[in-house]
């Protein structure tokens, strides 16, 4: 357990072989009668990790539900490539934005809350109406006029008295 405890990230070592080593030793106590719980190992790998990371580690640290090694290990592989791709030379606030890059959970467009201008349907938007392309091969307007019949408003035409 003491190795776990002291398990440090060095400097050139990848996220990848870092994440491995801790896996190990993971398995190694398991072996040994001394099981660790993944939540307890991955907050063990964000501990190791270097001080560039930690941002990302305290945000996941601080996290409500427990973590998952295979989750916390993408992340930190995502920051990892980022601060390659960026270069050694940015600020450190770059990593920051990073780190809640990478631990902000990813929320998926929901399309059935949209609908469609054109035929007023859910779930479509206007530019993939099935029924305004077929209109418009047909040459056909929007359903219901749209209030506007050869470039003239809905109301009273210019000139044209009230009552």
């Amino acid at each position: 357990m003491d190795e776990l405890s002291s398990l440090k990230n060095g400097g050139d070592e990848h996220i990848i072989k870092f994440a491995s080593r801790a896996k190990m030793l993971q398995n190694e106590l398991a072996m040994l009668g001394n099981p660790v719980v993944d939540n307890t190992l991955a907050l063990r790998v964000l501990a190791g990790t270097p001080a560039e990371n930690g941002m990302l580690r305290t945000v996941l640290e601080n996290k409500d539900t427990k973590l998952v090694m295979s989750d916390v290990t993408a992340m930190l592989i995502e920051v990892e490539q980022q601060s390659i791709s960026v270069g050694a030379s940015k600020p450190s606030g770059s990593v920051k934005s990073q780190a809640f890059a990478a631990a902000a959970p990813k929320k998926l467009f929901d399309k059935m809350l949209v609908v469609c201008f054109y035929c007023r349907k859910k779930g479509q938007m206007q530019r993939d109406c099935h029924k305004k392309m077929a209109d418009e091969a047909k040459g056909k307007r929007k359903p219901g006029g749209g209030g506007r019949e050869d470039g003239h408003g809905g109301g009273p035409h210019a000139g044209a008295a009230l009552a």
